[in-house]
């Protein structure tokens, strides 16, 4: 007798490990990229003039990024993504119970 399909170990296939390494390298590639742009635009930034013209408007933004990313994490850590159907499934309870009261 041989065990269920879910319960069988998986053979990773070669492509698979390909597109994983691919996948990998890319976002390292971008990544170094995205953190020399950055490098290149906080040394112009860093210069009178840009502080003058932008540093208001930067750091409003930053403020307001950094709120966001500190809810997000805060929505990590308490735990809303851990079942994230189950919004779904209780608004969905909820309209049928609505539903029979109301046709009843």
């Amino acid at each position: 007798m041989s065990p269920p399909d879910d319960l069988a170990p998986r053979r990773r296939s070669p492509l698979r490990r390909f597109w994983l390494v691919f996948f990998i390298a890319g976002c390292a590639v971008a990544g170094a990229g995205f953190a020399y742009k950055l490098y290149e635009f906080f040394w112009d930034v860093s210069g009178t003039e840009g502080f003058e013209f932008a540093g208001v408007h930067l750091m409003t933004y930053l403020l307001v990024a950094g709120g966001f990313l500190l809810l997000l994490v805060s929505a990590f850590v308490r735990g809303h993504f851990s079942d994230i159907e189950a919004p779904k499934y209780e608004m969905l309870e909820r309209e049928r119970g609505r539903d029979h009261d109301e046709f009843a």
